[in-house]
């Protein structure tokens, strides 16, 4: 495959593809099996797959969103640092340090403000108002995580990664990808893609030596350290001139992401090999998809809403997801899924309007 870099419009097929991959996965994955191997390993969870995959036709949806699902956030931690370097590999003159922080922040933050709003107001409904809990045993647990959120920087905190909302985790990830990436850049254009395999090289490192966790219940996959090759990967790929990308690395990484799900080792490389699979398959979509199918229509629509549907997809699936459950009936789970969908998705494009004006007196 011959990589000749992405548009807009392709970046954005991309987002729509990645994103619905991911709000599946998260209103299918806590099911009892087969759960996935994201941020810790166990060796066993491939076994429940394949007792699926073998025994139980009509859950193969179901147990593949579970299952794979979630590597859509390897596409968008591959396209912020494809994005960054687009922008400014040029013109790094332009990159002084405090503004390109600022940029970043608000960017993020009056979406990621207007999640926090939106999750404590349908919380507050569904678990006070509805199910009738006192208002100071559902808000007294909640104070600690919420002033950790608005740090940014929340996943280095033991046990505060994925609380709250799970799918924030990416949140404080990318805030810290900005912090260093004008120091990626200068060491890129000092030294090339050396310095991109030698930084991608310290940070298996790292994950090996930590057995995937820096400390406590920290996982490097919530933090820039497990996803640094992906990120040198997009830094790699976004130079102005074609990349030949051999089949046979499609094949190695087949081969390489399968090792993952048996051995705790190749797990945590296994993340960088499916985002490379991801890449060869999606690129052979791009080339397929049509410009106004429905299919390319779908993927625009879903692109252009990516930010504020990962940001409310996480808590608008509770009682969709408690009733999916409940019921337990693959047919009925993908009918509640596809409603989730819908109810997510327009409250994104609400939630996308409103940021908008947030950012329109931003400017003022």
């Amino acid at each position: 495959m011959i990589w000749n870099g992405i548009t807009k419009v392709d970046s954005n097929i991309l987002k729509g593809l990645g994103i619905l991959m991911i709000a599946i996965h998260n209103f299918m994955h806590r099911f009892p099996t087969p759960s996935e191997n994201e941020m810790e390993f166990t060796s066993g969870k491939v076994f429940n797959l394949f007792d699926i995959l073998f025994t139980e036709p009509a859950g193969i949806i179901r147990a593949l969103f579970s299952y794979f699902g979630h590597f859509g956030v390897q596409i968008f931690i591959f396209l912020s640092a494809y994005g960054l370097m687009k922008k400014y590999a040029k013109n790094e003159n332009k990159l002084l340090y405090i503004k390109f922080i600022t940029d970043r922040v608000v960017k993020i933050y009056p979406m990621f403000l207007l999640a926090i709003v939106s999750y404590f107001i349908f919380m507050f409904t569904f678990n006070v108002v509805y199910n009738g809990m006192g208002f100071a045993e559902w808000f007294v647990p909640l104070s600690k995580p919420l002033i950790l959120k608005l740090s940014l920087l929340y996943n280095f905190y033991p046990n505060q990664g994925l609380s709250l909302v799970g799918p924030w985790w990416f949140l404080s990830f990318i805030f810290q990808f900005y912090l260093i990436f004008p120091f990626i850049l200068a060491m890129f254009k000092r030294f090339g893609n050396v310095f991109l395999i030698a930084i991608s090289l310290v940070c298996i490192t790292i994950s090996l030596l930590t057995n995937g966790y820096l400390y406590s219940d920290v996982s490097v996959f919530i933090t820039v350290i497990g996803h640094m090759p992906v990120l040198c990967l997009g830094i790699y790929l976004a130079q102005d001139k074609p990349v030949n990308l051999p089949n046979w690395l499609f094949g190695i990484s087949i081969a390489a992401f399968a090792a993952g799900n048996f051995n705790e080792y190749a797990f945590l490389v296994s993340h960088f090999f499916f985002c490379i699979i991801l890449l060869f398959v999606f690129s052979f979509i791009l080339k397929h998809i049509e410009e106004g199918s429905l299919v390319f229509k779908t993927c625009m629509f879903f692109g252009s809403i990516s930010m504020p549907l990962f940001l409310v997809n996480g808590f608008l699936r509770t009682p969709w997801e408690s009733m999916a459950r409940g019921i337990n009936n693959e047919l009925i789970t993908i009918i509640l899924c596809l409603l989730f969908m819908t109810i997510a998705s327009l409250y994104s494009v609400f939630l996308l309007k409103v940021n908008n004006k947030c950012h329109r007196l931003l400017k003022r």
